[in-house]
Formats: structure tokens, sequence, C-alpha cells
């Protein structure tokens, strides 16, 4: 039973990262671009973050909470946004390939964050902000199993539940929602009917960046619990995210079970082979590892085979927009 439960509590953990950054995500591709950025956000706005968190709690003998967690956050925000408004320059205003811009901030969100976590000279441990992060709710967390799967997770876990039913509420009872999904859907017809496509574009992709960005801090606050290590998988999780968009159909209230589902695959190399007494077959722990784009992969046949409209991802979904031949 401990088992079990450990297994549930780093799915949960699991999915309190994928959400943010998978909601960054549904909300670029809903203004129609596909943004393969999110794992150099998630990096470089985890190490900018921990860096920010670190440097406060150490600065002064008596850290106040509230201040670590609110700092954290802003500064994820921040430098999420920033990338955010570069990636909009670059694909909104310039036309640039949507999918090579992707790659760059990937690869130099990665690099640039390895490389002023050298130059700082910080690879420790910033403590006070982790033990913030992933204190459970009082009390309930005592519950035996109940309290610790339901309870048992610091405020980010719960910031991200509502972030997903927000988002979702966004989308299907808002005048801007609508507007967006028909900007990501026919820029031309928004344009049309007096929506501004530019704008919609820009607060789409900024925001959904900056969503990236508190993933990215979640993982170094949360799932590390305020250590930082050049080494990580942050990344990894970042990959994983963008494929979540596609095995939830771009839809944020699925990620609430999807995500989960996702994080149980993703530790299954963890749990599953001892269980079973596979552990000494070579290469178990590989095949396992691979269960999470296995099961978008086939998501994604079955959509084609569908051939579901409300299955399928925004019509004009990584096309530039020129508004002289609308």
């Amino acid at each position: 039973m401990d088992n079990i439960i450990s297994w549930i509590m780093s799915a949960v953990i699991f999915a309190t990262i994928s959400i943010f950054a998978s909601c960054g995500e549904i909300l670029t591709e809903k203004s129609g671009h596909l943004n393969l950025g999110v794992p150099g956000i998630m990096y470089l706005s985890g190490y900018v973050s921990y860096y920010a968190a670190y440097t406060y709690s150490t600065s002064t003998t008596n850290p106040n909470g509230f201040l670590v967690v609110l700092i954290a956050i802003l500064v994820a925000l921040a430098v999420g946004g920033l990338l955010g408004l570069l990636y909009s320059t670059m694909c909104v205003t310039f036309k640039a390939n949507q999918n090579v811009i992707g790659l760059l901030i990937a690869s130099f969100g990665v690099g640039f964050g390895k490389f002023i976590s050298l130059i700082t000279g910080v690879n420790g441990k910033a403590t006070f902000a982790g033990q913030i992060f992933t204190s459970g709710i009082p009390f309930l967390k005592d519950i035996p199993y109940v309290g610790q799967v339901l309870f048992g997770y610091g405020i980010m876990t719960y910031l991200a539940i509502l972030v997903a039913v927000l988002m979702h509420l966004f989308f299907k009872k808002t005048r801007c929602g609508l507007n967006l999904r028909a900007v990501g859907e026919s820029p031309a017809t928004a344009d049309a009917v007096g929506i501004n496509v530019t704008l919609y574009k820009y607060l789409g992709i900024i925001i959904g960046c900056a969503l990236s960005g508190v993933a990215g801090m979640s993982y170094v606050l949360v799932f590390s619990s305020g250590a930082w290590s050049t080494n990580n998988n942050i990344e990894v999780i970042g990959w994983l995210a963008v494929a979540l968009v596609i095995f939830v159909t771009w839809k944020p209230a699925r990620l609430l079970w999807g995500a989960v589902l996702f994080g149980l695959l993703y530790w299954a190399y963890v749990y599953i082979p001892y269980w079973i007494n596979m552990s000494n077959i070579v290469g178990i722990t590989q095949i396992l590892q691979m269960f999470p784009y296995l099961i978008t992969i086939i998501i994604l046949v079955m959509n084609s085979i569908k051939k579901s409209r409300l299955n399928q991802p925004p019509a004009s979904l990584g096309l530039p927009y020129f508004r002289e031949e609308r």
C-alpha cells in the first residue's frame, strides 16, 4: 500500500508541472501557434525563479514564506513571458517559421540556463523555499492514506487544478475565450468581424509561455524540493507536456486526469518491474519510459481514424497569418 501511495503522489506532483506547461501550450496553440520552446522556457524560468527564491531566503534571517512563493511565481511568470514576447515578435510580427523559432528557444533556454547556473555558482538547495512549496495542508495531510493522496501536496498542486478549471471556463464561457478560439481556427474570419488578431495572438502566446515558466519553477521548488542540479530532467517533462496537449485533445479540463495518467506512466519504470519481478529483464526500464509517448501516438492514430473535428487541433495551427491575403 505504501508503494501505491508513493506512486500516486509522485504522479500528482508530475501532473502539477505538466498541467501548468500544458495549459500554457494549449493557450498558445488555441491562438494558432505551435510553440516547441516549452522545454527551454521551463528550464530557464526554473533556474531563475530558484535563484531568486534562494537569494531571498538566504539573505535574511527570518524569510517570509508568502514572499518566497510570490517572488518565485512572479519571476517565473516574467521569464516565461519575456521568452513568449520573443516568440511572438518573431512568429506573429515577422512571420518566422514557428517550428524553427520554437526549437531555437528550447535550445537557448536550456543552454543559457545551464550557463548562468555555472556563472552564478548556485548549485545548492533552497531549503526554506522547498519546505514552503512542498508542505501539505495541516492536519488533513495526517489522515492515513486518504490524507496523503488528497492533501499531502504544496500550494502549486491546487493552484494547477484551479488554472485548468479556469482555462476550461475561459474557453467555454467568456467572449475573450471564444475570440481566441476563433483566431486559432480562422484568423481571416476573426479579423473580418473586427477581432484584433495580432493582439489575441500576442496575449495568448505570452500568457501561455508565462504558465510554462511557472511549470519550470514547480519542477525545481516542488518536484526537486528546492534543489538545483544541471543534470535535471526539466526539458524531458517539457516535451511530455507538449505531447500531453495532443493526448487531451486541446481540452484543459481533461488535463485533470490526463496529467495524472501521464504521471503514472512516467513513473511506471520505478514501480512495475519490482512488483511483477521484471527488474532483471534487459531494457525493461527504457520500454516502460516510452509509455507516455506510445499512448500519445495511439491517440493521434485514433483521432485520425475517427476524423472527429472536435478532437482536432486548431485549423490554423502552425500557419502564419498574412492580413493582406484575407
